[in-house]
């Protein structure tokens, strides 16, 4: 028997490539990486406030229109069009830098480069437990707490300091129009049956009050307010009128209703409007979203201030190799080189197991 031919002329026919491990995310993610290296935004205020608008009209709507990365559309089934009491509602969920170029999502390839997809979260527990009936109560008796700690006075004394240094420093320094808030949390949160089933099998001096669980977010709306009216003593005459917004898709309508009389504009219902309202005359209170609020900052906006947790240098991936819910990024990175950062000076032990407050940080002073 002859032996095979060492190798084959180009005139021979020969069998198809192999595509072994050359899979569609492969290529997806190199053309992902190549478009955000080319300077292409993963989110812009347009595309936010399409989706939003959207969403908010999704009994009317057949179908949702999202774009890619790249500048193609693929339109979502919406399976609550014509529903006239639905228990479904529609959120934003965003596929950040890091779901784009290394962790594969879960679905069609046709999703891969998307920046934003529809996600259904259900209502019906929400609608059977009903609110929390002394939820102003526990925010008035709340904010009265935080503004007679000394924690309260340290961070007004700073933050003061640091817009009033800012504007000194910076000639062409923006004025603050806008104080806008992300994930500060619902405050009419109640828990699951499996913490209830934990919390009763304890002894009775063990066992948590369930208003507990809403504290943190109590502690974030006073601090909010606290800011907006740092900010508002800053003002100069003729600066045009603060505008406190606030964004958490997980707002009950008991919440929005409250924040409201307290002077709140309760933006992106469905998670994305809030970030459209972003832009450089702008300071940003972000508590812990559920979503890449820093790597949207970055590709919209430069604002005078960002108040979040304190970047440690392990704020990308979870325990379980997963891209954490504002996971940081290149640009991210970048961004905060531009930036000054100052302890947030957590000084009651109360105050900070409430808010977790001792884990923020003040971002401030744009460099030049």
């Amino acid at each position: 028997m002859s032996s095979p031919p060492e190798h084959l002329e180009p005139s021979q026919p020969t069998q198809p490539p192999l595509t072994y491990n050359c899979t569609p995310f492969q290529i997806s993610s190199q053309h992902a990486a190549d478009l955000y290296q080319s300077g292409t935004k993963l989110w812009t205020p347009e595309n936010l406030k399409s989706i939003e608008s959207q969403l908010t009209s999704s009994l009317t709507l057949a179908f949702f229109t999202v774009q890619r990365l790249d500048g193609s559309i693929v339109r979502f089934q919406n399976p609550m069009f014509g529903v006239q009491k639905p228990i479904w509602k529609p959120r934003v969920k965003f596929q950040e830098y890091w779901h784009l170029v290394r962790s594969q999502p879960d679905g069609p390839a046709e999703i891969y480069n998307c920046t934003y997809l529809i996600e259904w979260i259900n209502q019906t527990r929400q609608n059977y437990e009903g609110p929390i009936r002394i939820a102003r109560e526990l925010l008035e008796s709340g904010r009265k707490r935080w503004e007679e700690s000394q924690i309260c006075s340290a961070f007004v004394s700073r933050f003061r300091g640091l817009l009033i240094k800012s504007e000194q420093e910076d000639r062409a320094a923006k004025k603050v129009t806008k104080l806008i808030c992300f994930g500060l949390g619902d405050l009419n949160f109640k828990p699951q049956d499996w913490w209830r089933i934990q919390n009763n099998a304890k002894e009775k001096e063990e066992r948590q009050l369930e208003t507990s669980l809403i504290e943190g977010s109590v502690i974030h709306h006073a601090v909010a307010l606290t800011m907006a009216n740092v900010i508002r003593s800053c003002a100069k005459q003729g600066d045009e009128k603060l505008r406190l917004l606030t964004q958490d898709p997980q707002y009950s309508a008991e919440t929005k209703l409250l924040l409201q009389e307290l002077g709140f504009e309760v933006v992106g219902d469905h998670g994305a409007g809030g970030f459209a309202e972003l832009d450089d005359e702008s300071v940003v209170f972000s508590a812990f979203a559920k979503a890449p609020v820093n790597q949207i900052i970055a590709d919209i906006a430069r604002p005078v201030a960002i108040i979040c947790p304190r970047k440690t240098g392990a704020d990308t991936y979870n325990q379980f190799s997963k891209p954490q819910a504002d996971a940081e990024s290149p640009r991210t990175r970048q961004m905060w080189k531009e930036y000054d950062n100052w302890d947030f000076l957590p000084l009651s032990e109360t105050l900070q197991t409430e808010g977790s407050l001792d884990r923020f940080a003040i971002y401030t002073g744009i460099k030049g």
